[in-house]
């Protein structure tokens, strides 16, 4: 395991899960066991595909799972092409020493949003939103209020004789 992967590893291995109204936690339960099954099916595809699971897939009380799906790649028109190739397009994440090259992928991913060396981390003044399929509308900023309106316009003939 390379150092990257430890780094990973034991930062996701802190992430507290559990009850969403306690202020320490990181994650709640999810919306439904529907989903959760969803999510340890994904888990059990990719072990059979050959991923490597560095941590957990095993259910977690009450139905708490915290996943990361981490892809190598030997060129940034590899993984963008990879990353590109879903219908789902709500977030992409690059993490990397290398902030000009972040900067390359980040743009050329089709996702709605990109952290670099980060994730989840919501600012009120820069929208959010997925591309594709991934939800309706936006979320945060002024484009938010789009969701709000609708836009219509009146043209007035001020006496011009037609």
């Amino acid at each position: 395991m390379t150092s990257s992967w430890t780094s990973l590893t034991e930062q996701v291995r802190v992430i507290k899960v559990g009850d969403p109204f306690s202020p320490d936690m990181y994650q709640g339960p999810q919306v439904s066991n529907t989903q959760f099954e969803r999510i340890m099916g994904y888990i059990a595809s990719g072990q059979k595909d050959g991923a490597t699971v560095h941590l957990g897939s095993k259910q977690i009380a009450n139905n708490f799972h915290p996943v990361a799906c981490v892809i190598k790649f030997k060129t940034e028109d590899e993984v963008v092409e990879q990353a590109n190739d879903t219908s789902y397009r709500l977030a992409a994440l690059v993490f990397t020493e290398d902030i000009d090259r972040a900067i390359r992928i980040a743009h050329a991913f089709e996702a709605g949003t990109a952290w670099i060396n980060c994730s989840n981390q919501a600012e009120i003044l820069m929208p959010f939103r997925g591309f594709m399929q991934s939800g309706i509308g936006h979320d945060l900023s002024e484009y938010a209020l789009e969701n709000y309106m609708n836009v219509k316009a009146v043209q007035v003939n001020n006496g011009l004789q037609l």
